[in-house]
């Protein structure tokens, strides 16, 4: 079940990622993941939210600038196990021609596991790959119902 993820561009300074998380704190949306990428005068953060519209729309409304595509941009959460490695995730992915465009870890953890997440070029086909291999996806209400 792909996650929707929010994505704000930032100034690349000190406390800038300080405004966006204390608007978000402050109004009470958690958050579940984190990305932080650097591009050079400016940043991009990518993030997986519990109420992703109520996020947007925290950050809308304190004229943030947020990243949007045509289509809202979807990401996969997937556990990592003792039997999916990384290793044999990213490899069942590459065997089936799929690439990851980016990857980021959560804060989502079970029973010392921990949650990816990846966005594909192809995400429908990747989750259906994925599940087909037994590896396991999380859903958002799944997120939410172990988040630690």
């Amino acid at each position: 079940m792909p996650v929707p993820q929010v994505s704000v561009f930032l100034d690349n300074h000190p406390g800038s990622l300080s405004e966006v998380m204390e608007k978000l704190d402050t109004n009470h949306v958690k958050i579940f993941a984190l990305s932080i990428a650097d591009k050079g005068e400016f940043g991009l953060v990518r993030m997986v939210a519990e109420d992703p519209a109520k996020a947007t729309k925290v950050l809308e409304d304190a004229d943030f600038n947020l990243a949007k595509a045509k289509k809202n941009v979807e990401v996969a959460v997937v556990l990592i196990t003792d039997k999916d490695h990384i290793s044999r995730i990213t490899r069942i992915l590459g065997d089936n021609g799929l690439n990851i465009e980016y990857a980021y870890s959560s804060a989502v953890h079970f029973d010392g596991k921990f949650a990816l997440v990846l966005r594909a070029n192809d995400l429908e086909k990747a989750e259906k790959i994925l599940k087909e291999s037994n590896v396991g996806t999380l859903s958002l209400d799944e997120i939410k119902q172990h988040f630690a």
